[in-house]
């Protein structure tokens, strides 16, 4: 394995389960694409590789994955089209290189963290379809490299639990905020304040991305793509995108 060069290419195979963990500790590889299979294990132990500049694990069946800290070269990494039900992680700093982040056709639930902010490289992000709540921060116009934003179809069916032992407080002691209840299977739904309503006697939570469009997209003139469908926005469009002279998709 120490002889591995560079690149290492094992995609579009059979594979499952997990793969070797010396292979975490072969600092020649830069670039580890691991894409449509069938691996379902959490590799951990890619973690304690720092040479990566490109990794790609899309297209297999993680149910959680990491966003290692030691991974500071990182420029792709690629988790889309998976299971993985988990929150983006609060501290991005760590992964301060990244270009691109596809995140895209996962149950990643929780709002977008402030600190997606701390990307400054960010051209490609691509959070759709997932299970996110919240409101757009504004830190992500702070990115000013962004070519690419997609954010589109957090919009979620509503769901309704029992408050006794379904969600994280019974409805009776309920007095505002987010909760999280459970579903059949242990999945986990949240929302905030404004998708929660109570029907007879049961919490009924309608998740997805609400509020108004951040202002600022002066601030990405390099942007051309840009989708926000299918959530709970509302208000105006800002009338900065009008001035995004590079856009040619807008949804």
């Amino acid at each position: 394995l120490k002889a591995l060069e560079a690149t290492f290419n094992l995609s579009s195979n059979l594979l499952t389960g997990t793969v070797p963990s010396e292979l975490g500790l072969v600092a020649t590889i830069k670039k580890l694409d691991l894409s449509r299979n069938g691996l379902k294990k959490s590799l951990l132990h890619l973690g304690e590789s720092t040479s990566y500049t490109y990794l790609n694990v899309s297209h297999n069946v993680f149910t959680s994955f990491p966003f290692n800290d030691a991974w500071r070269e990182l420029e792709t990494f690629d988790l889309s089209n998976n299971n993985i039900f988990q929150k983006i992680p609060e501290n991005l700093a760590p992964l301060s290189s990244l270009k691109d982040l596809f995140i895209s056709n996962n149950y990643f639930y929780g709002s977008v963290p402030n600190s997606i902010r701390s990307l400054v490289r960010m051209e490609r992000l691509h959070l759709d379809h997932n299970a996110l709540y919240g409101t757009i921060p504004d830190d992500i116009l702070s990115l000013v490299r962004l070519r690419e934003l997609k954010l589109s179809h957090s919009r979620q069916e509503v769901q309704c639990f029992k408050g006794a032992g379904g969600c994280d407080v019974d409805v009776i002691d309920y007095t505002g905020g987010s909760i999280c209840c459970y579903g059949d299977n242990d999945e986990k739904i949240c929302s905030t304040e404004t998708g929660i309503e109570i029907e007879n006697n049961n919490f009924c939570l309608t998740p997805g991305l609400r509020g108004t469009i951040p202002a600022g997209f002066a601030n990405t003139p390099y942007l051309q793509v840009l989708d926000l469908s299918n959530n709970f926005l509302t208000g105006d469009i800002p009338p900065e995108i009008g001035g995004l002279l590079r856009l040619r998709m807008l949804d």
